[in-house]
């Protein structure tokens, strides 16, 4: 606090000294001196309380900070981060986490290449991952404590009207950055300042609600909103038509599309209103490569299936990571080659895959990895190169298209179900890493419906089962096959797409073949680049596949199996499970806030889920972390070690361990 009254004290003697300096200046140029004064005094005033608040925070904040960890005060700190009626529950924004003395060098990484970088008709995980880092939204989950939120665009956030009308108040003074064609002639109209206003969200939302725009997924969050009205750059309300559940993380979670950019041609003039959606899906910004965000990093460079270069934006409102720059590396894609590239210093976090656990932690061919230790889950911090085993929020799976034969008949994925021999992949392919799961909800989660029972893995239930949807091997050749429309007879054969440079998939695809073989199936697993399955999967273009869904924290079964989904190109409902009960009982879920009527009622679609076996659902996802841990004595390398990870690994939340607030470079020795 001294120290900001010490730097308002001399900003005021600097700008006394041009007014005796400058006094026979003219009139326009004192009052811009007058304000200058102004914009520093209330920009002193402005951080001043947000050092208050932020104290508050740190105080009712617990020394260990878990899943439950946040502010439990409202009354002491405004807001408690939990949504609720006609109040304020923004928790304030929290910096405690950032030490400036940490701040620099480059965090180097492993990722893919994305189909494109729009964040409305691309909605992989990696085009998420890049907007994350170069965009913000209206609310923040803090990690610590991810079923709360924060303030991060809007300083301020009041749901009224039954849970139908949100009003946020929007933060000033954040300025879009310029992307990096803002430095090409052609594109000099970009370059200049834009700031933030609410009109920014007004035309994000207009855009995923117009038809015209390829983005179902995103759409179906959205379809219930009435109105949205900006009675001033900094006031954003949003009405909706009714109550509905998602429309709490839909509204709050919304992030901003440049207006500037995605409203305006090549050229820089206006798109005409009529063709706005058009124009979107094919945009000429997204050809260029662009992202341009008012987040902590910006884009420097994206070269499909080479690198991603990103740099900390100097403009940032907030607290950016440690880094000052975020380097990706997307050629280098084979599981093996990674290891290397990693155990060489070029990277500093990366993945074991189960059998690289097996053969360079559990079998030691690593020694830098320290060993395995049953009495301590800590262990592996101890080594030059540092390991934990680690939980995510998401499960894999088996999808088959049940849009047609074989695959649309019930009984035929309930068969593949049961040839699936999931507990002993886990076991011997996986090694233990992961948990069979039987639905795509947190098995942790009072949602779960542990009623379940499995498909357990029997030969004799699965040929009966073909027997009964009518498939034998009538020629003896060792093949089922059946009658089809025209009455001659078609053998079950089927292709299952997959992720190529996938070992673990490679081997349970091999296993899963063979248990097939035995019961007159024939399967051909087909390894795709992460880009041409994921066309695949958008296109509905695959008998059967392989896939993986993250798990968000407010239930919702929409996205993943409302018939609605099913047909739209681009929708999440790849497999085309359409299901009447399941279809209201989504809706059902949407408007109920209740949280005892909203697992009954998630309980009841997971056993309709079930017994239709759209997926024949794995296992939740689990790992190994690794990172570049410690120096060993003598080793001066700069930019190699990491720091800070263990910080996060104890502090944040155990699904949000990862993130990485904590994590810096560690300087030379």
């Amino acid at each position: 606090m001294n120290g900001l009254k010490l730097a308002l004290v001399a900003v005021i003697a600097v700008l006394l000294l041009v007014l005796v300096l400058d006094r026979w200046r003219q009139p326009q140029q004192m009052q811009a001196v007058y304000t200058t004064l102004e914009r520093v005094e209330a920009a002193t005033r402005a951080q001043t309380e947000e050092l208050k608040a932020l104290r508050q925070v740190l105080a009712a904040r617990p020394a260990t900070v878990g899943a439950s960890a946040a502010p439990t005060s409202s009354a002491a700190i405004g807001g408690d981060g939990l949504p609720a009626l006609d109040r304020d529950f923004l928790m304030p924004y929290d910096r405690s986490w950032y030490h400036p003395e940490r701040q620099g060098g480059v965090l180097r990484q492993f990722s893919d290449s994305s189909k494109s970088l729009n964040p409305l008709t691309d909605g992989s995980s990696v085009t998420n991952d890049i907007h994350g880092l170069c965009n913000d939204s209206l609310a923040d989950r803090p990690a610590w404590a991810p079923d709360r939120w924060m303030q991060s665009l809007a300083t301020k956030a009041v749901i009224s009207d039954d849970y139908r009308t949100y009003t946020f108040t929007i933060r000033p003074g954040v300025r879009w950055q310029r992307p990096a064609i803002a430095s090409r002639p052609e594109f000099a109209w970009l370059d200049k300042d834009v700031e933030l206003t609410a009109e920014d969200f007004a035309f994000t939302l207009k855009l995923i609600l117009d038809p015209a725009v390829e983005c179902p997924d995103q759409r179906n969050y959205y379809q219930d909103i009435d109105k949205v009205e900006t009675p001033d750059p900094h006031t954003l309300v949003v009405r909706w038509k009714q109550k509905v559940y998602t429309s709490l993380a839909a509204t709050l979670g919304l992030s901003p599309l440049p207006r500037h950019i995605y409203g305006r041609e090549r050229d820089g003039s206006l798109t005409a209103p009529e063709r706005l959606g058009a124009a979107f899906n094919q945009h000429w910004f997204d050809a260029e490569r662009g992202v341009c965000g008012v987040g902590q990093y910006r884009l420097e460079r994206y070269e499909p299936d080479q690198a991603v270069a990103l740099a900390r934006n100097p403009d940032y409102w907030g607290a950016t990571w440690h880094f000052d720059r975020i380097e990706q590396n997307l050629a280098v894609k084979n599981d093996d080659a990674q290891l290397v590239a990693f155990k060489n210093g070029q990277v500093h976090v990366e993945g074991l895959t189960p059998l690289k656990y097996k053969s360079e932690v559990l079998d030691r061919k690593e020694p830098r990895f320290a060993a395995f230790d049953p009495a301590n889950p800590k262990a592996g911090r101890s080594g030059e190169l540092g390991w934990e085993r680690v939980k995510r929020a998401a499960f894999s799976y088996l999808g088959w298209n049940m849009r047609k034969a074989p695959f649309d008949d019930r009984r035929v994925r309930q068969a593949m179900s049961h040839t699936f021999p999931k507990d002993r992949i886990i076991k011997d392919v996986y090694l233990g890493l992961g948990n069979p799961v039987l639905s795509d909800v947190l098995v942790d989660s009072p949602s779960y419906n542990h009623d379940l029972k499995p498909y357990a893995f029997d030969l004799a239930a699965a040929k009966a089962l073909l027997a009964a949807a009518g498939w034998t091997d009538s020629d003896g050749d060792g093949v089922l096959d059946r009658a089809g429309p025209d009455g001659k007879r078609v053998a079950f054969r089927f292709e299952m797409a997959y992720y190529a440079n996938s070992p673990e998939w490679d081997n349970t695809l091999l296993i899963y073949r063979n248990e097939l073989k035995a019961l007159g199936i024939d399967m051909n697993p087909v390894p795709y680049e992460f880009k041409e399955l994921m066309r695949k999967y958008e296109d509905k273009d695959f008998a059967a596949t392989v896939g993986g869904w993250g798990m968000g924290w407010d239930l919702d079964f929409y996205q993943l199996w409302h018939s609605s989904q099913a047909d739209e190109q681009g929708g999440s409902n790849h497999c085309g499970f359409k299901n009447a009960e399941v279809d209201q009982l989504a809706l059902d879920l949407r408007a109920t806030f209740d949280e005892a009527k909203r697992i009954t009622i998630a309980k009841r679609i997971q056993a309709i889920i079930h017994d239709e076996q759209p997926y024949t659902f794995f296992r939740s996802s689990e790992g190994i972390f690794t990172w570049q841990n410690r120096a060993p004595a003598g080793d001066h390398s700069a930019g190699r070690w990491l720091g800070g990870v263990t910080e996060g690994l104890d502090q944040l939340h155990p699904l949000k361990s990862r993130t990485p607030l904590f994590w810096h470079i560690l300087p030379a020795q």
